[in-house]
């Protein structure tokens, strides 16, 4: 009679295309968003940025090249009051927000008689939940949560109204780009490869658990001495594993005692060939794509090298590569950020704001520029900050340049179903016109 043989399936993970839901649809007041539970977009998008070394240094590259030096006002009547009234450092999350997450937000303060804005702060974007629409055709609220995991901290959220909707003293400008079929949040420029993210921090872990595995291969040990008990076997596994694993016991020899040699135990070898081609395979492969997620044009503008770099030279990159960048990549997270808070300024009692970014411009690329044009540094920064000024935020805008760019008036705002507030149409006419 011949043995019985127990099989069993092994069932590997499978992954699938991350996809971002907005449950208007749920009994809460607020709508939660979520990639693979309910409510977990904004933890998935810290663990990617914190778990992926490309994601992180893309990043804190951008948005610190988005922010630069700083916002400022070019109305002298204004410039202390803006410096004091939107700190440097507030607005400098808001725009790592806004480059991490897609969205970002302020707590705007008002004066008693709920005229004039005295303060602007950031508010961290991940703690917000949009209020469901009921009856509104534009989003009238926002909860406010430190932990939206924790039901009794879920329970004591805070509801703060959407900027103009209120006469409260503190309102949430909520600042975000427009996202095809989403309505109450945006997704970040670069969520289209937030799986290679995780791709990346596998990959680290699987290399840290090859060093704490002294580099050993996948293998198969057979006891040939008989089988033993089940709590035999679980003090044998630990053994072999306290013994031949873990960086400190890199190297070991196995000794063994055994009665003939038919009992002595067998180690077979599970090989994969070219494991470690395979690995650096989809290392590059990860990185470049979040490269093209995040539009990089030269990795070397953020410290990170790659092999092939594309350029006769790695001047001749840099230069090309961050005047790309800069167009294609900075100026559209700088001209959403310059019409939110311009247009909110202007309902908040300060017209003619003026405000720019002054750019931070490396020095190498100043200096080769100001070579090739016979011109000083100095003179290169300004035509620089010149040239990345918004219009928008430079002119003075009447009510009827307003109703004439299509962009509805005060009185209209709130009849007008708006997804999100880009300004696509003047932007358009102010580049056509350059």
């Amino acid at each position: 009679m011949s043995e019985l043989q127990n099989f069993s399936v092994v069932n590997l993970q499978q992954q699938e295309i991350p996809v971002v839901i907005e449950d208007s649809s749920t009994r809460h007041p607020y709508v939660p968003i979520g990639i693979i539970s309910p409510d977990d977009f904004f933890e998935n998008i810290t663990e990617a940025f914190t778990n992926s070394t490309t994601t992180a240094a893309v990043v804190n590259g951008i948005s610190d090249l988005i922010f630069g030096k700083g916002i400022y006002s070019k109305n002298s009547e204004y410039k202390d009051i803006f410096n004091k009234m939107l700190p440097q450092e507030e607005m400098k999350r808001v725009v790592f927000d806004l480059k991490l997450y897609g969205n970002a937000a302020f707590q705007v303060y008002w004066d008693s008689a709920h005229t004039k804005i005295v303060k602007m702060y950031h508010l961290p974007i991940q703690y917000l939940r949009a209020k469901k629409l009921v009856k509104e055709t534009r989003v009238s609220g926002y909860f406010y949560c430190i932990d939206w995991t924790d039901q009794k901290e879920i329970r004591g959220k805070i509801e703060l109204p959407a900027f103009g909707t209120s006469e409260e003293e503190c309102e949430v400008l909520f600042i975000k780009d427009y996202t095809p079929g989403k309505f109450y949040y945006a997704l970040p420029d670069w969520f289209s490869a937030i799986q290679f993210s995780f791709v990346e921090a596998e990959l680290s872990n699987l290399h840290l658990n090859n060093i704490e595995n002294g580099f050993l291969p996948l293998v198969m040990v057979n006891m040939n001495n008989g089988i033993p008990s089940p709590e035999e076997r679980s003090s044998i596994e630990d053994m072999i594993q306290g013994k031949f694993t873990g960086t400190r016991n890199a190297g070991r020899f196995i000794l063994t005692f055994n009665d003939d040699k038919e009992r002595q135990p067998t180690i077979d070898t599970i090989k994969i060939d070219n494991l470690h081609e395979k690995y650096k395979y989809v290392s590059d492969y990860a990185q470049d794509k979040l490269l093209v997620a995040n539009r990089v044009t030269s990795p070397l503008l953020f410290g990170i090298r790659t092999e092939n770099n594309g350029f006769s030279s790695q001047s001749e990159e840099m230069e090309t590569a961050y005047s790309i960048l800069q167009t294609m990549t900075i100026l559209p997270f700088q001209n959403l950020l310059l019409n939110q808070i311009h247009e909110a300024l202007e309902i908040g009692g300060w017209e003619n704001s003026e405000l720019f970014f002054e750019q931070s411009t490396p020095l190498a690329i100043l200096s080769a520029t100001a070579e090739a044009t016979d011109t000083s540094v100095e003179e290169v920064k300004d035509d620089i900050g010149e040239e990345s000024e918004n219009p928008n935020t430079t002119s003075v805008d009447t009510q009827a340049d307003r109703n004439n760019n299509g962009i509805p008036d005060s009185e209209e705002h709130s009849a007008t179903f708006r997804m999100s507030n880009p300004k696509f149409k003047k932007e358009y006419e102010i580049t056509k016109q350059n």
